[in-house]
């Protein structure tokens, strides 16, 4: 009986287990089937049409005013499939959808594996194992949203797409569907638009690239990012051997052919650059939102509108500039001419009112100089690493450092910085250094200030700096000349001078000022933040010193007629960059130029062209918006210093070497000058007069180091000249003797003072004779004829009378 009520409690659970089974499915079957009722409840009217439609994306200047379209069908060019190279299917295939023609329309085992993913990262709108036919039905019929419903949505599409059309037509709707970035929909699109040819004639290693750029067209982009489009097109290359299309030893010949891209004239460049990045930014916007599957589609077709900062008359001004060749060197390196980039940013908003990438717009979506393009920045980050962190640590303008030879022991070499014409001024001021540019000055400072506190203060205004291990921007010479690991680009740099102009306030550059969508709903609106970098004392003190950059310095040529103009030069080591930043009160502006292969340029200065195209941007801009310059602040006062120690001058200064500087009001000088001495000069040699010097002179000279190249220093050398007992005369045997009676008739040789001595024979006794040859006389000997030295104080004391 107990063996029976056993089983038929074994029975009885597993009928209950089986019941549980039964609703558990008939549960599941039901909420998969509601689901997909839910979702298909407004799936979108069945339209084949739609399979070559697109909504258009608007884009508006800073007056709201359209300035250019984004439309999907623009550049396209419907193709056979017939001419599709078989290599192009394959390695789609292999790449996108290996089961392409097995399954029918939807991959669910793709679909299992991404659910777990999804649900292990607890993000339920992941991405899903699309196939082609999905990616067809989204692109042709549904908006780019990233929710739940429109990957049902795209299921049930894909089922419609298979039953009513072949797997043939499938891939060729999608091949001239597809989006490959720079403008190009379509694979004929997309032939033309990289390699300027029919699709028909492209080779493996031309089809691997192409096929890798859909998964992320702006971040595959070969002409913005060719290390990493090789890198894809190898891994299209391996899936084509993983699905036995080709062997190892073609994906080795194919990935090292070298790829050569097509370079054509764009028929409407019309704020080409500008546009090119607005895309990239709304890129950046849309996808950090999570609002759209596919952002990158989203832009082309989702029918938005963006507004972006764009001053139509700065940018077309620039385009005008940047079309005449006069503004720029004729100079070439392999048939390629210098090329330059620009960036005019409001510096009060952030909001980038024109921008040039390059002098020729010849390639949607190409390289972009102005946002891409990280070059060498040479001395314009002087003021943003060295002088705005020193006088916030209160080194001041009137701070006097030795421009001369100096050397740092680094990495086990000795480094010997030199400034750029090869010359040296000896002890200068900090306005003195940004003034001429002096490197030495720069490099010294630094090492005072310290590197970690430049880098930090850089890193502040927008530089994107290096400090990981090894390699790095933490050292003297990339901070104080500009040797950065990576370099920075015209729109960094532009931002950086920005906190100069916004009282030490850092304002990220932005191209953007709202997105709406195609139902008017605002998706996103600009809030750049605002970084306080410097205080606004220290900005206005690092403005002023520029002041004298442009009115009398390296950039005279930058200086906008009637306007407060700051700005510094910088060239890279031999000549391969060349740069000029700066602002006025309304804009900063960093203007760049160079070779794309950092080839040499023939003495291309920061002062040159690029401060011409510096000044002409500012000209157009303050014309339009002429705002006031920034007030000087609380807390600055102005001092008279000695211009040789940096200190309160003493009696012994020169006039001509005191200065009146600002600084801080905490930071006024407190020691006097002790480096001016009165010595004694002979006018000959110029060294120090020896005793037997004829006619020295006085001279206040200032005391410093032996190497130093300060022009008025105290010489370390007495006078090797006049070694000997000599009278002046045009001859060494002429001598002057004392008649005085008391000398009862014997020659004596006169005493005959110098500036340093008293006493000596009168004028009214004194003869000049000629001595014969051997012929010595001794001198006179009497007592009020005598010698004596003069007193220190005497001395100064006629010199000031005089």
């Amino acid at each position: 009986m107990a063996e029976i009520r056993k089983r038929k409690k074994k029975s009885n659970r597993l009928k209950k287990l089986i019941v549980i089974i039964g609703v558990i499915a008939l549960l599941g079957t039901g909420t998969v089937g509601g689901i997909f009722a839910y979702a298909a409840r407004d799936l979108p009217v069945w339209n084949p049409e739609q399979l070559s439609g697109a909504n258009t994306t608007f884009l508006y200047d800073d007056n709201d005013q359209v300035m250019s379209q984004l439309h999907a069908e623009e550049n396209r060019t419907e193709i056979s499939l017939d001419k599709v190279p078989d290599n192009l299917v394959k390695a789609f295939i292999a790449t996108e959808d290996q089961d392409f023609y097995d399954h029918h329309g939807v991959n669910f085992k793709g679909i299992a594996r991404a659910l777990v993913r999804n649900f292990q990262s607890r993000d339920l709108t992941g991405q899903g194992a699309s196939t082609i036919t999905q990616q067809l039905a989204r692109n042709a019929f549904l908006s780019f949203d990233k929710q739940w419903e429109r990957k049902v949505k795209e299921v049930i599409l894909a089922f419609k797409l298979e039953s009513a059309f072949s797997k043939d037509e499938i891939m060729a709707m999608y091949l001239n569907k597809i989006y490959f970035g720079a403008g190009a929909y379509g694979v004929q699109a997309a032939a033309s638009t990289y390699f300027g040819k029919d699709v028909s004639e492209l080779t493996l290693p031309e089809c691997a690239l192409l096929a890798g750029l859909p998964q992320s067209p702006n971040g595959y982009n070969p002409f913005q990012y060719y290390d990493r489009a090789k890198a894809r097109q190898k891994i299209v290359l391996n899936n084509m051997v993983n699905c036995g299309y080709i062997d190892q030893t073609s994906v080795d010949e194919a990935f090292n052919t070298e790829l050569i891209f097509k370079k054509s004239n764009i028929s409407n460049n019309k704020y080409g650059y500008f546009v090119d990045a607005v895309i990239d930014e709304a890129l950046t916007i849309i996808s950090k939102q999570k609002i759209y599957d596919d952002p990158e589609n989203a832009i082309y077709r989702a029918g938005l509108k963006i507004y972006t900062t764009m001053d139509a008359s700065m940018q077309s001004h620039a385009e005008e500039l940047y079309s005449n060749a006069n503004n720029f060197p004729n100079q070439n390196a392999n048939g390629e001419p210098v090329q330059s980039a620009m960036v005019l940013m409001e510096h009060s908003s952030g909001e980038v009112k024109a921008l040039m990438g390059g002098r020729g717009y010849e390639q949607r979506r190409g390289f972009n100089r102005a946002t891409s393009a990280y070059r060498q920045p040479g001395s314009s980050i002087k003021p943003i690493s060295v002088y705005a962190p020193a006088l916030e640590n209160g080194y001041m303008p009137f701070y006097v450092l030795d421009d001369s030879p100096i050397s740092y022991k680094s990495s086990g070499s000795v480094w010997s910085p030199k400034n750029y014409d090869g010359s040296y001024k000896g002890l200068i001021t900090m306005r003195t250094a940004v003034q001429w540019s002096i490197n030495t000055y720069a490099v010294q400072m630094l090492d005072k200030v310290g590197v970690r506190t430049g880098f930090d203060y850089a890193k502040s205004m927008g530089l994107e700096l290096i400090d990981t291990p090894g390699t790095n921007d933490l050292g003297l010479a990339p901070l104080s000349l500009g040797g950065l690991t990576r370099g920075a680009t015209p729109m960094q740099m532009a931002g950086a001078y920005g906190t100069l102009g916004n009282g030490g306030v850092y304002v990220k550059p932005h191209l953007i000022r709202k997105i709406v969508d195609n139902n008017g709903i605002e998706i996103y609106k600009a809030a750049p933040g605002y970084n306080r970098a410097m205080s606004e004392q220290s900005a206005w003190l690092m403005g002023n010193m520029l002041q004298t950059v442009v009115n009398a310095g390296t950039g005279t040529n930058a200086k906008v007629p009637g306007v407060v103009t700051m700005g510094k030069t910088g060239t890279s080591e031999e000549y391969k960059d060349s740069w000029f930043c700066g602002y006025t009160p309304g804009y900063s502006v960093a203007v760049w130029m160079g070779f794309d292969k950092e080839h040499t340029m023939n003495k291309v200065y920061g002062g040159g062209y690029p401060a011409k195209i510096f000044r002409s941007m500012l000209v157009v801009a303050h014309q339009k918006n002429n705002p006031h310059q920034r007030p000087m602040p609380t807390g600055i006062t102005q001092v008279s210093v000695c211009s040789k120690s940096g200190k309160l001058p003493s009696e012994s200064c020169p006039e001509d070497l005191i200065i009146t500087e600002y600084c801080l009001s905490d930071s006024l000088p407190k020691d006097t000058c002790d480096g001016h001495e009165y010595v004694y000069i002979c006018p000959e040699s110029g060294k120090l007069a020896g005793k037997y010097c004829p006619n020295p002179e006085m001279r206040v000279l200032v005391k410093t180091g032996d190497n130093s190249h300060t022009t008025d220093k105290i010489p370390t050398e007495t006078c090797d000249i006049h070694t000997d007992v000599t009278i002046p005369g045009m001859f060494t045997n002429e001598v002057y003797v004392c008649r005085d009676p008391r000398n009862e008739g014997q020659l004596y040789r006169a005493n005959v003072p110098n500036p340093m001595q008293s006493g000596g024979c009168p004028q009214e006794y004194l003869e000049k004779i000629m001595l014969r040859p051997g012929q010595k006389l001794p001198k006179c000997p009497l007592d009020d004829h005598q010698l004596a030295t003069r007193k220190a104080k005497d001395i100064i004391d006629d010199v000031r009378d005089h």
